[in-house]
């Protein structure tokens, strides 16, 4: 029973993910102002960043209680990231992005590597989740 609660909660994380890449991003830089867009984002990161850490948590705690060690590992990994991602590259990447917009070119080439790093960090997260999807469905046969 607590690797069926497990996967629900990595499932629902990874359909987040899905949903946040293919959905509201495109539609924010779609159909708001670059201004407005920017406000957005720089509210919606922090708080999906924040939730990817809470779901994975109680993944962990379910991970743990079932004595998978590879998974806990794994979750330990994704929920660091999504702390990372949160409270040090989000910052960073907003401030940079405000010099560059100043026209420090400098801060332009900061921003673009700060940015590349929270993406790789998020599709890592993204790719793990679903190999404990995997992994559980392999070992369980959910």
């Amino acid at each position: 029973m607590i690797i069926y609660t497990l996967n629900f909660f990595v499932t629902i994380l990874i359909g987040s993910m899905i949903f946040f890449m293919a959905v509201v991003s495109p539609s924010v830089f779609a159909t708001l102002s670059t201004n407005v867009s920017s406000k957005f984002l720089r509210i919606i990161f922090p708080r999906m960043f924040l939730f990817g850490f809470i779901i994975t948590f109680l993944s962990l705690i379910l991970s743990y209680i079932s004595g998978n060690i590879l998974n806990s590992i794994l979750l330990i990994v994704v929920a660091v990231s999504f702390i990372i991602n949160r409270n040090y590259l989000t910052p960073k990447i907003n401030n940079f992005r405000d010099k560059e917009l100043e026209g420090n070119k400098k801060a332009s080439s900061s921003f673009k590597y700060m940015h590349l790093l929270s993406v790789l960090l998020f599709v890592l997260n993204f790719v793990i989740l679903i190999g404990i999807v995997i992994n559980n469905y392999l070992n369980y046969n959910l």
